[in-house]
């Protein structure tokens, strides 16, 4: 049983500390704990500071592994705080900056830092890696990813399952994007189109910055990824950015207004979307392959799907961290890890058994 240390006790830190304390020793630090008593009989809680410096090394200082789960605009500065005191991580935090920046510090310190290791990014880069280890070539890769509340109230038909400021990143954030082997930048909430999931039915996407380190690692000449909501809800959100109420002085009030409309209640089930698909070449002949996933709150534990797809993955990464000395040093996202076969059929083989499937369509 290993020691591990989670930063961050939100809606899927909370998730990935639960998961994890089957089988290790867990403690969950947040710079409020009142929120997480029924973790109490699972793991240890403690209430940090995380960015004070002193207070998280002499936290960390135990801990076989640190889960990084916390708010985008701390993810960065604290993986770096982290890697300086010489600790392995797994980090989901959609943070703006390159995380790859940090490679050589990690590397220097001789410890393996797995990134955006959550859903998307996370498994969508996973799979993106498979598609190299499987393929002879892939020409075009493309994710299309979402969580939403199960029933839409207007006007947003939309609650959040993590901070209001990190979606307003998503709508605001420029999208990269690769077409025809150009790296190209395009407007959030840009190119909308339509898609199907059995069971849910139509739903919209638009483009997003959810490609991240894919545009650094993988030669794969066209590449997109866009964010999944109900039809509608996009022209919404671009009307309150025509209006500035994302701009960077109303950014926080906005936030917290929408904090309050984006909440969900306590139980309310939502479910995630997503569909990968690529396409290239295999034994000569032209190959196509496309995914879903189709997840479901799950009621008997009270997790979030949000929570699910993302912590579990997350846990998974930890787990496959624990049992594999072989990883490499330095910055790893997912993507590296996904075209290792085995690791690959490890992780997904942990996500099954949470029932979290992703199937041919």
């Amino acid at each position: 049983m290993k020691k591990v240390l989670v930063l961050g006790g939100g809606r899927i830190g909370a998730a990935i500390a639960k998961n994890l304390s089957v089988d290790h020793e867990v403690t969950l630090s947040d710079i409020s704990t009142d929120h997480l008593g029924w973790l109490s009989t699972s793991c240890q809680l403690v209430t940090t500071d995380a960015c004070d410096d002193q207070a998280l090394a002499e936290l960390v200082e135990p801990f076989d592994v640190v889960v990084g789960a916390l708010p985008s605009l701390l993810g960065f500065d604290r993986l770096q705080a982290l890697l300086k005191l010489g600790k392995n991580i797994v980090d989901i935090s959609f943070f703006a900056e390159d995380a790859l920046a940090l490679d050589q510090l990690a590397k220097e310190q001789g410890v393996t830092a797995l990134v955006d290791f959550g859903l998307a990014p996370g498994i969508s880069n996973l799979y993106a890696g498979h598609f190299i280890e499987r393929f002879d070539q892939v020409d075009e890769f493309a994710c299309k990813v979402g969580g939403v509340p199960v029933e839409r109230l207007k006007p947003f038909e939309y609650k959040a399952p993590f901070a209001p400021l990190d979606v307003i990143e998503e709508y605001t954030r420029p999208a990269r994007m690769r077409r025809d082997g150009k790296d190209i930048v395009l407007p959030a909430m840009s190119e909308i189109e339509t898609l199907y999931f059995k069971g849910v039915g139509h739903m919209e996407a638009f483009n997003t910055d959810g490609l991240r380190s894919l545009l650094q690692t993988v030669d794969i000449p066209t590449m997109a990824e866009k964010t999944v909501r109900y039809n509608g809800h996009a022209g919404f959100i671009q009307q309150l950015l025509d209006a500035g109420f994302f701009k960077d002085k109303h950014r926080d009030a906005t936030a917290k207004v929408l904090l309050e409309q984006w909440q969900f209640a306590d139980n309310e089930p939502d479910l995630t979307v997503m569909e990968i698909t690529a396409s290239g070449t295999l034994d000569g002949q032209p190959i196509s392959e496309r995914f879903q996933l189709i997840d479901h709150y799950d009621h008997t534990n009270n997790i979030s799907s949000m929570a699910r797809t993302t912590g579990f993955t997350c846990a998974a990464g930890v787990r496959l961290m624990l049992a594999h000395d072989d990883l490499p040093k330095g910055v790893i996202p997912p993507e590296i890890i996904g075209q290792n076969r085995q690791w690959f059929d490890e992780l997904f083989a942990e996500l099954a058994g949470h029932n979290i499937n992703l199937n041919a369509s």
